[in-house]
């Protein structure tokens, strides 16, 4: 008897990337800095000053004594201590992540179990809506009115409707440079039934914080960092908060997420302080300086900054961009379509460099 030929039906095999990576993953793109060689460097909002040789010695010691075979403080105690010593704050309400990027993925998967959403005000730091999106919670965004500050009534007006778990307020704000007015801030705190974080990266070039409010809002919650004031390379970021707030979030947080690295050399410079208030009074003399040279310009709109960075406006961002590289200076540009078109974002650095940068964007603009 003849064998029955059986016709097989060949169904196609998804990709990997269409079956199991998150649709809202496949959408972002990913946070990046372009790299460019070039030997001014003011596009990272890092601190130009070198460690003076004092602290650099006692940092070297710190990590020669490092046993990197073992694994660090599980809960980077000393540090912690030193924290909660110099900032008034209940040592229990204090935790540390691996730059304060680390908390914005804690906080949310730590918060985000009422209405699954998140609400940020645009333009802001990106990665509050890049992480809230590959977690899978729903980014609610409000834009910021002409000054860049909150634009309050719509802000309110999405609390009251949309009941987000979490909202995250950069002030002063990146990359706009400006804080948010005070008493919006007050208004959102009080109106929101979620948690408000206030990120506070830049708080020591403003003079502006909100931590003393922690006392009196048990929904706030504060985030600070070492990168802005000389300690990028460390990654090491403070949250701020309700003891009751901190040890919920201590449960998601990645075990020995502080290396010991980190803090051997954080407790040294963390004890040795007083060089960094030094750097950030120059700092903000610089700003002051480039900022008033930059709005002498003709060509140039620019934005006042609270941070250790300036905010500006030309005409065609990416032809300035590309005449700064080619005359060695590297700034972050921020040109796309909407309220950052045609902007740009530069560190301030050394005097030495700040000149190279406004002698730089003074040719290019000079007809």
């Amino acid at each position: 008897m003849a064998e029955k030929n059986e016709k097989k039906t060949d169904y196609a095999k998804p990709s990997l990337l269409e079956s199991r990576v998150k649709e809202g993953i496949r959408k972002l793109s990913a946070y990046s800095v372009p790299h460019f060689d070039a030997a001014c460097k003011l596009d990272g909002n890092e601190s130009p000053f070198h460690l003076p040789s004092d602290v650099a010695s006692q940092v070297e010691k710190a990590l020669s004594a490092v046993e990197v075979n073992r694994y660090p403080n599980p809960e980077a105690l000393a540090i912690r201590e030193i924290i909660s010593r110099t900032s008034d704050f209940p040592l229990d309400g204090i935790l540390l992540g691996n730059g304060s990027d680390e908390f914005i993925g804690m906080l949310i998967t730590t918060f985000c179990g009422g209405s699954g959403s998140i609400l940020i005000p645009v333009p802001t730091f990106s990665m509050f809506g890049i992480t809230g999106t590959a977690l899978g919670v729903h980014v609610l965004e409000s834009p910021l009115d002409g000054k860049f500050d909150i634009e309050i009534e719509p802000f309110l007006d999405i609390i009251e409707r949309e009941d987000p778990d979490l909202i995250f307020l950069a002030s002063p704000n990146n990359p706009t440079g400006n804080v948010f007015s005070e008493e919006k801030i007050r208004s959102v705190i009080d109106r929101s039934r979620g948690v408000v974080v206030v990120d506070e990266a830049y708080s020591d070039f403003s003079g502006h914080t909100f931590l003393p409010d922690v006392k009196e809002h048990e929904n706030l919650i504060i985030l600070r960092t070492l990168s802005k004031v000389g300690f990028a390379g460390l990654r090491l970021g403070i949250l701020y908060g309700r003891e009751e707030l901190a040890r919920e979030i201590n449960k998601v947080r990645y075990p020995y997420n502080i290396n010991s690295l980190t803090q051997a050399a954080a407790e040294v410079v963390l004890e040795n302080h007083e060089f960094v208030n030094e750097n950030i009074q120059l700092i903000i003399r610089e700003r002051d300086r480039v900022y008033k040279a930059l709005t002498g310009m003709e060509g140039i709109e620019t934005y006042p900054s609270d941070a250790n960075f300036i905010l500006f406006k030309v005409g065609d961002a990416d032809a300035v961009f590309g005449g700064l590289i080619d005359r060695g200076v590297l700034i972050r540009n921020f040109n796309r379509p909407g309220r950052l078109e045609n902007c740009m974002r530069v560190t301030i650095g050394t005097p030495d460099e700040n000149d190279r940068f406004l002698s730089a964007v003074g040719e290019i603009l000079t007809p």
